[in-house]
């Protein structure tokens, strides 16, 4: 279906905090030539970040009484105008195309699976006959969509409706004096939620381990602040460019995940260059080149507090390792991070 060049594109998204999905949903927004309408149906906080309003019109759908009227405004605005529905891990999202159907393009985002759960990719295969395109970050998750769609006996011609776009973030200029400082002054790093799937226990026994300086960024990390007084942490900040002042003085990311997408958290390392030692999940491999940019470990968690404890103490006694991984990491980010190639991708999904 050839879409029109205008169209009035409506993005249906959970939450409107800075996390690593949140990010990518922004610069998404930022990608497209008019400002989007945003339907948030989840929010714990009534408070939409700055950035976010500054990008598009955002409204929280968050009760029965306001999706009663917003559905009825799309009712009424898709009679006369070409409209795109754009969604990721929203059930808001399928509720709507469900009723509207042939009236909207519907395109959806799934940033990872949700193993051992069963998440969005399992609640849209009711969906897949109403969405135009789909689009996931990389070829793990198109290769699970296509044992999914197999187990579910969906027909094979349904998988030409996806479109992989990797993510993307800008490159910043880059002085590597800030790795001579980073190694002066070794300090290992977490940078996410304080959430089950992202392990961060683990983090916290690595500290244990090798009673090593540590920083702490994300949202809050107060069932650890007790045990752990000594580790510095950066908690729920949305000002992007404080959160990567704190980031920038981190010597390694530690990414202790047990199931993920790709990171943007470890694209913003690499960019930074900065060295990750990750849990090996998702599509990481694809990109995190074990002993060249980082290293990547086993996903069971005394094996990967072994690992991780082992690789810090060689690169703390390896000056030329750690400034090797840390160009090389720095180097890939620039060959393959670039947000230009996103946003182009992105444009072209929604304009041609």
């Amino acid at each position: 279906m050839k879409l029109e060049k205008f169209k009035l594109i409506f993005i249906f998204i959970p939450h409107h905090h800075i996390g690593g999905a949140e990010r990518v949903h922004l610069n998404i927004i930022k990608s497209l030539k008019w400002k989007p309408i945003v339907f948030f149906d989840y929010s714990n906080t009534y408070k939409i970040s700055k950035e976010f309003k500054e990008n598009a019109y955002c409204f929280l759908i968050t009760n029965a009484k306001r999706r009663k009227f917003a559905f009825r405004f799309l009712q009424i605005i898709s009679s006369f105008l070409p409209i795109v529905f754009f969604g990721s891990n929203s059930s808001l999202f399928y509720n709507f195309i469900t009723k509207l159907k042939s009236k909207i393009i519907a395109i959806d985002l799934t940033h990872a699976f949700s193993f051992p759960e069963n998440g969005m990719e399992i609640s849209s295969l009711p969906y897949i006959n109403l969405l135009n395109k789909r689009v996931v970050i990389n070829n793990r998750t198109f290769e699970d969509y296509k044992i999914l769609y197999k187990e579910n006996g969906i027909n094979d011609s349904f998988l030409n409706r996806f479109r992989i776009i990797s993510n993307g973030i800008k490159i910043y200029d880059f002085d590597s004096c800030q790795i001579e400082s980073r190694f002066s002054n070794f300090t290992i790093g977490f940078v996410g939620r304080n959430s089950p799937e992202k392990r961060p226990e683990l983090f916290f026994e690595l500290i244990k381990e090798l009673g090593i300086k540590a920083k702490a960024i994300g949202d809050n990390f107060g069932n650890y602040k007790k045990e752990f007084p000594n580790v510095t942490y950066f908690e729920n900040c949305n000002n992007e460019e404080l959160i990567r002042k704190q980031f920038s003085n981190i010597s390694i990311l530690v990414v202790t995940s047990s199931r993920e997408g790709f990171p943007l958290v470890i694209m913003e390392a690499m960019e930074l260059g900065i060295p990750v030692i990750s849990s090996n999940v998702g599509s990481i491999s694809e990109h995190l080149i074990d002993g060249k940019n980082g290293f990547l470990a086993p996903i069971e968690p005394v094996k990967f507090i072994e690992f991780a404890a082992e690789k810090i103490i060689k690169l703390i006694d390896n000056k030329e390792l750690y400034f090797s991984l840390s160009l090389n990491a720095r180097e890939h980010a620039k060959m393959n991070f670039a947000l230009e190639n996103f946003n182009a991708k992105y444009q072209e999904l929604f304009y041609e």
